[in-house]
């Protein structure tokens, strides 16, 4: 073998060194270069993750807020109409309680409730019962013969010109109040029944 043989024999040693190496450099390279994309998604991910959860949390708390504000404007405005109504109604129910009373048998009803309720709640002793004028002596006589067991509380009746509806009885310093003022005088309790009523029908 001649001195330009081993030469070119060493030169096809050497490329194909180089070309080995070469090769070995570039996938290695590429490797690398796969891991870090790989290592890049992944925090891009996560961070756009970490983002989308955030965006989430500000839309659920702006839709919180929304919907808060929304329910308050609407109770507003809910109270604000319940209140419109009642001052409206309320002239109603002083009117209808009054065009009751001048109905005999509503007045005979009135005048049985509230002498029940006296029996139950009075001390004992005789009553005084002051009423309308238009409650006449026909009609207080057949709502005594209603009411058994009541000589103990046989009433002294009282025409009052101050009571428009109903009848105040009073006895052993307690008063039970059935007259039309007197009924009317929970008008925070009345109204709130008023106003169940409505829902109760506007629900049906």
């Amino acid at each position: 073998m001649n001195l330009s043989e081993r030469q070119k024999g060493l030169l096809r040693l050497v490329k194909d060194y180089r070309e080995q190496e070469c090769r070995r450099i570039l996938t290695a390279a590429r490797k690398e270069a796969a891991e870090i994309r790989m290592q890049s998604f992944r925090k891009q991910r996560a961070l756009l993750h970490s983002r989308v959860l955030e965006e989430r949390s500000r839309a659920r708390t702006r839709i919180q807020a929304a919907r808060a504000e929304r329910a308050t404007q609407e109770r507003w405005k809910s109270e604000r109409m319940n209140l419109a109504l009642l001052q409206s109604a309320w002239p109603l129910v002083r009117e209808r309680l009054l065009a009751r009373w001048q109905l005999a048998d509503v007045r005979k009803r009135w005048a049985l409730t509230a002498m029940r309720r006296a029996w139950d709640l009075l001390p004992p002793g005789r009553w005084t019962v002051r009423h309308a004028p238009d409650w006449r002596e026909q009609e207080r006589q057949a709502v005594l013969a209603e009411l058994q067991g009541l000589p103990e509380h046989t009433p002294e009746f009282q025409s009052d010109t101050g009571i428009e509806a109903g009848l105040i009885i009073a006895c052993g310093g307690g008063v039970l109040d059935a007259s039309l003022l007197g009924l009317l005088q929970d008008r925070p309790g009345l109204e709130a029944r008023l106003l169940a009523l409505i829902a109760a029908k506007a629900g049906k």
